[in-house]
């Protein structure tokens, strides 16, 4: 995934030097924990960090979210980019 992000700057993945500055890819899926909510996901650095951006999460997940203030541990949703 990083290497596919950068392979204009990596020309070798197996090879990455000091001081390169190198774009890395936040997640495509998010596996729920207990205490998580959808705003927390969207806030999270990984995936947003920005917590009005939860409706994009659970418009992506409609079809395992029945109401967005639900979630359950184990779930995994897709997050969208």
């Amino acid at each position: 995934m990083i290497y596919e992000a950068n392979n204009d700057i990596i020309k070798d993945p197996n090879l990455i030097y000091p001081g390169w500055v190198l774009f890395i890819p936040g997640l495509n899926e998010w596996k729920v924990i207990s205490g998580d909510c959808l705003w927390k996901i969207a806030n999270s650095v990984a995936v947003y960090g920005n917590a009005s951006k939860w409706p994009q999460i659970y418009e992506a997940n409609k079809d395992q979210i029945r109401d967005p203030d639900l979630i359950y541990p184990n779930q995994v949703f897709k997050i969208p980019r």
